[in-house]
């Protein structure tokens, strides 16, 4: 089989176009739109198809002369006959003629491969960029059944996931060489968080987590994916009054804002910059904490910003955490909203569910706490044992709280908190927890080998970071290093070639 015909493809597409809008003229009359919509979208991918033929006419079949030598001295002669390749592109497939270069013992090697950077696998880039978009949000299946829908292409749930693992190998080193974000894009606080979320696992990998089980309990069926934040944000001065009103009377809270921003008065609204987010259920805690840490560090080297950490109460993050920022200075902020939601088990237990004795309750202790008297809130809730007659439940409800907060009392310095205007609640990383993880990772039917769940979390890191287009640009530019770093220093193409882009 010959070569593309450069002049063939040419008149390949002019004809398509052609054709497309004689059949447009003709059949506008009987067709509705949605009808007409779905034939021009069929007969353009036709037309993309012989664009792409004729690209790789224009390109040639990478032939360089009688004679090929590798950086390593290997010198490989010409084959007098094409090598063909299967390109599976976003238009549909075609068979790519190569010029091969081969010596004895020795595997072909194909420049056009180079000057093209074709991927390893039949599937064009865009392809496989395509298919992972989809599978990050849904389910191979579902991301196998969308895309058939719109290019009828039939790449089965398999090659979906095989694909989508592949692509997370470039996550290290994009991050490694990241550029950091431009200083006038920052806040003036660095902040960090961790949290774990539960990934549901397949019945080999639940066997592993726990291989000997107690009287009574039941077979573990998720492992906890470690999540990790780093962002800045400006600091936002607040009194105790507005965030206990804001949390335990939320709709009052609102009314008052409402009415003075109709006075003119509006209070600015202080966001996150530059999130970074982090999930992996391979990696170890402290690991995905060192890179967190090593991207806070990072943007601020100077160390002029305060390095705030805001988590829930976990004590094992907490601990090492302490470790790893040993003789570095920073603040460790329990957040807020679970100091509220252990004060709600009290205040219910004691008043009853919700009633406005236990709302008035939780906004005098919660108000207390912020106002940086924590000791005087846990010497009430023990006086309250030691003086009243209570329920099992009302016991529980003070001694879990009592110890909740006994245990986390260095980090409830609220009144200095809301002083130097830090955030005190998690929010950043409780949303990545959902939204990271939860959204893709559990559904009905849902198990996942390690491995499979790892390649969708740190994919999905890399689209909640909001780093998708810059990760793909970099991860083709790894892939064009790894396939043929010994084949372009003597085909002459610069560093930068494979970057350019074409509006």
């Amino acid at each position: 089989m010959p070569p593309y015909s450069i002049e063939q493809n040419i008149l390949e597409g002019k004809l398509g176009v052609n054709q497309l809008f004689e059949f447009v003229k003709n059949n506008a009359e009987q067709m509705d739109a949605y009808s007409m919509e779905e034939a021009i979208f069929e007969r353009v991918m036709r037309i993309g198809l012989a664009a792409m033929k004729g690209y790789f006419a224009e390109k040639g079949t990478g032939d360089v002369g009688d004679v090929l030598e590798l950086e390593d001295g290997t010198v490989l002669k010409k084959e007098k006959r094409l090598l063909w390749k299967n390109y599976f592109s976003v238009f549909g497939k075609l068979a790519v003629p190569r010029t091969c270069y081969r010596a004895n013992g020795l595997d072909g090697v194909m420049p056009l491969d180079a000057q093209a950077n074709l991927p390893e696998r039949t599937y064009s880039y865009l392809l496989q960029e395509w298919m992972d978009l989809l599978s990050i949000r849904d389910s191979f299946g579902e991301a196998s059944v969308t895309l058939d829908k719109i290019l009828k292409l039939g790449i089965s749930p398999s090659r979906f996931e095989v694909v989508n693992r592949e692509s997370a190998n470039s996550y290290d080193e994009f991050y490694q060489n990241k550029e950091l974000p431009t200083p006038d894009s920052e806040g003036e606080l660095q902040v960090i968080g961790f949290d774990g979320k539960g990934v549901p696992v397949i019945k080999s990998e639940a066997a592993k987590l726990k291989a000997r089980l107690g009287k009574g309990e039941k077979r573990q069926r998720k492992k906890e994916a470690i999540v990790g934040v780093s962002y800045t944000i400006d600091p936002k001065v607040r009194t105790p009054e507005e965030v206990a009103e804001n949390l335990v009377y939320p709709e009052e809270a609102r009314k008052k804002r409402e009415a003075d921003e109709e006075q003119g008065v509006k209070s600015p609204q202080i966001r996150a910059n530059n999130i970074r987010r982090i999930a992996s259920l391979e990696r170890p805690k402290q690991k995905v904490m060192e890179e967190i840490i090593r991207d806070a560090k990072s943007r601020d080297p100077d160390t002029q910003r305060p390095l705030v950490a805001v988590m829930d109460g976990a004590l094992c993050l907490w601990t090492l955490l302490a470790s790893l920022l040993l003789g570095v200075k920073w603040v460790g902020i329990l957040d807020i909203i679970h100091v509220t939601e252990y004060l709600w088990k009290v205040g219910n237990a004691l008043h009853g569910e919700k009633t406005p004795e236990a709302k008035k309750w939780v906004y005098e202790h919660l108000l207390a706490i912020l106002q940086g008297r924590v000791g005087r809130v846990i010497g009430g809730l023990k006086q309250v044992i030691s003086k009243r007659k209570l329920r099992a439940s009302q016991l529980k409800a003070l001694r879990e709280t009592i110890t909740y907060f006994e245990n986390h009392r260095k980090w409830m310095r609220y009144d200095e908190y809301l002083a130097a205007g830090y955030p005190i609640g998690s929010g950043v990383v409780e949303s990545t927890c959902g939204h990271t993880v939860k959204k893709r990772m559990e559904g009905t039917g849902r198990r996942w080998s390690i491995k499979g769940a790892e390649s969708t979390l740190l994919l999905r890191s890399v689209y909640t970071s909001n780093d998708w287009d810059a990760y793909w640009d970099a991860h083709r530019m790894q892939e064009r290093k790894r396939l043929y770093d010994n084949v372009l220093p003597k085909l002459g193409y610069p560093d930068e070639y494979f970057m350019k882009k074409v509006a």
